[in-house]
Parts: C-alpha cells; structure tokens; sequence
C-alpha cells in the first residue's frame, strides 16, 4: 500500500538514483518507487509490485475509504454526545422531579405521623379525663366511707360512755350498723391505658437490631441456660458453679455478653409464662452481690408481673400501669451519645416507657432478670429473639 509519505517524496521524482531510469512502478513491501531495472532486481522478486499510476489510485481510494469511515466514526460519537448531553439535561429534570416526587410522599407520611399522634393524644387526653373521672368518684366515695366510719366511732364512743342500761338498749341497733360498715372493703380503682401502635416504628428499629446472648459468668445460680445462650429459665435447685466477681449471688439475674459504649443499639425479649421478669441495662460495674435496690442509678428497667390472668403490673421508677393484655415481646433501644432508653411492645408496636437525658458513662450491657418463682407456679423463661426476627 502507498502511505502518504511514500506519495509525498515521490513529488519531482522521476528517475531512480541508482540507474538513472524512471521510476513507473511501485513496492507495496519495501514502500519504495521502482524503475524497470529495479523491478528485474531479486530482492523484488516475490514483492507485490504495482504500476505507479495503479498504486497511486488504490492509495487514493484506501484514504478516500479511511476518511470516510473516520467521518462515519466522527458522526457516531457526535451523535453520542449529543445524547449524553440531552441524558445530562434529561437527568437533571428528573433529579428534579424524583426530589419532588419523594417531598410529596415524606409531606404524605408526615402529615399522616401527624394525624397518627393527635389521634394518639387526644385518644390518651380523653384517657385522662375518664381515669380522673373515676379517681374522683372513688376519692369522694372513699371519703364518705371514711366519714360513715368515724361517725359510727363516736356513736359506739358515745354509747360506751352510757350507764349499763342505756348500753344495753342501743347496742344492738349500733352493731348491726356497724356491722354492714366492716363489711365493706376499700375498693382504689387502677386507671387503665390504651395501645397505641406508632406506624414504622419497629422497621425503624430493627435497623439497628444486635445480636445479644447471655453471659453464663453472671449468670445467678438458680438460672438454667441455653447451649446457644439466648434463652434463660429459673430452676429450683442451684447449679454447683464457682462464686466468681461477675456471678449475682442473690438477684436471679444475668446480663447480656455485649457491652456498649456508644452508638445506637437495639433488641427484642420474649417474655413467656406467669412469672415476674425485669429488662433493661445496666453498668458493667454494678454490684452482682446482695439485693439491687430498683432504684439504683445502675440499672434501668422495666418490672412486670401477673396480677390476674388477663392483667399484669407494670412497674417503672415506683410506678404501677396495669396493662391488657400482657406483654408477649419486649424491645430494648439504646442510644448512648443522647442518654436515651426506650421500651416498647414489640408485638404491638407501641412504646411502653422511656428515659431519656440519662448521662452515661462507661460500658453499659443488657440485663436480664426473674422475680422468686411461686410454688403454685410454673417457672417462664426469657427468650432473646434472633435478628432480624420478623
């Protein structure tokens, strides 16, 4: 093939520099000009030779062809810049509409949260107004009753200070009263709450679930343990284990084998069977020796336990909430950096109680822990879900 700087150097030459001849052909191998006693030479023997004019037009025609897929290839790409350029613009705008898209559906959902919680509040507000409601009728018959009774007192003082026949005479008429005023028993009405499901509040979070399991070191005697660590049950005999620093000796207790020290953490208890349980966290330092008072600043749980078969007593820092029904599945959040802990039904999707503005310091870790089983009574168990238990 004749390239262009061949054709080039061929311009004003005619003759070949060794005899003198032109040069009418051409070496498409050696890429060099050649006369008729170059062309009889050996070395261009089996060489692909052609006349110049021949080998001149056929180089003409290949960069005719070369330019002409280059312009080809030229267009395509202009083409598809052209095409990025239009994705470029196109990409903004639909940034621009996804945004708003997703703006819409966020104002759609919050003002649905919105809805949700006035619903809420004013549901509990209403609640509020009912219970003291009958707190009041049961204050203003408790005080009545008490006011029948002191009355009936100076009646019976009274009579006591009368000479033995008057005695006699009125007392029977004051026994049979007071005998229907000992009959009665003092009735305190326990205010009762609704559930109230927060919508996503769970799916929010489980993305922040950990994978907890029992540390058998701390681990109180009585306790009986699962081989994969995730279930405790309270059995009747102590275990013959070493009275190690980490072991509770009195409190039926046992703490998770995580310790956190930031972040935030989340996790989810079945509580199973009529038996009192208490969840929540506490220092890794807390004492394992003797009782722990509930209202130590170690420890921040929840207690519950059975009152009847459909209601139980919840307490939290003193106070009592009868709940119906039971609770079937605790979660734990933790959330270290804003001093915040929470509790909630899991099953329901509710929150039972929180803290919050709680300055920790140092490891915190999960903690478990029994009441003193009843006789009459079958012992439960605290099972911690797996992850991502749906």
């Amino acid at each position: 093939m004749l390239t262009p700087h061949r054709l080039q150097s061929m311009v004003g030459l005619t003759t070949c520099d060794h005899h003198e001849e032109k040069q009418k052909f051409f070496c498409e191998d050696d890429q060099r000009p050649l006369c008729d006693s170059c062309l009889l030479a050996p070395e261009h023997k089996d060489h692909q030779v052609l006349p110049l004019e021949t080998a001149t037009d056929k180089c003409r025609d290949k960069l005719q062809e070369t330019l002409s897929a280059l312009q080809k290839k030229e267009e395509e790409f202009k083409m598809a810049l052209d095409k990025v350029r239009r994705r470029e613009t196109q990409g903004k705008e639909d940034t621009y509409t996804l945004k708003q898209y997703i703006i819409s559906e966020y104002e759609k959902m919050h003002q649905f949260l919105f809805d949700e919680e006035y619903q809420y509040l004013h549901g509990l507000d209403q609640e509020s107004t009912d219970n003291l409601v009958t707190l009041a009728k049961n204050k203003a018959k408790l005080s009545q009753q008490i006011q029948n009774l002191q009355g009936m007192s100076i009646e019976v003082e009274e009579n006591l200070d009368k000479v033995p026949l008057e005695m006699l005479r009125d007392m029977k008429g004051t026994v049979e009263r007071n005998e229907e005023l000992l009959l009665q028993e003092p009735q305190v009405a326990s205010p009762s709450w609704s559930t109230y499901p927060i919508t996503g509040l769970r799916e929010v979070l489980l993305n922040f679930q950990r994978d907890i399991t029992l540390d058998p070191e701390s681990a109180n005697p009585l306790l009986i343990l699962s081989e994969d660590l995730k279930r405790a049950q309270c059995g009747s005999v102590p275990r013959d284990l070493p009275d190690n620093k980490e072991r509770f000796d009195i409190a039926l207790a046992v703490l998770g084998t995580q310790t956190f020290t930031s972040g935030k953490h989340y996790w989810e208890v079945e509580v199973g069977g009529k038996t009192k349980w208490k969840l929540g966290i506490c220092k890794d330092s807390v004492s394992r020796k003797g009782k722990l008072s509930s209202s130590s600043e170690d420890i921040r749980t929840i207690t519950a336990f059975w009152k009847t078969a459909n209601h139980f007593l919840l307490f939290i820092s003193q106070r009592s909430f009868q709940l119906s029904p039971p609770i079937q599945k605790v979660g734990i959040f933790l959330d270290y950096e804003k001093g915040h802990i929470a509790f909630y039904d899991a099953t329901e999707r509710s929150l039972i109680h929180s803290y919050s503005n709680i300055a920790f310091e140092g490891p915190l870790r999960p903690y478990f822990s029994f009441g003193i089983p009843k006789e009459e009574s079958t012992p439960g168990s605290i099972i911690i879900c797996p992850i991502n238990n749906q």
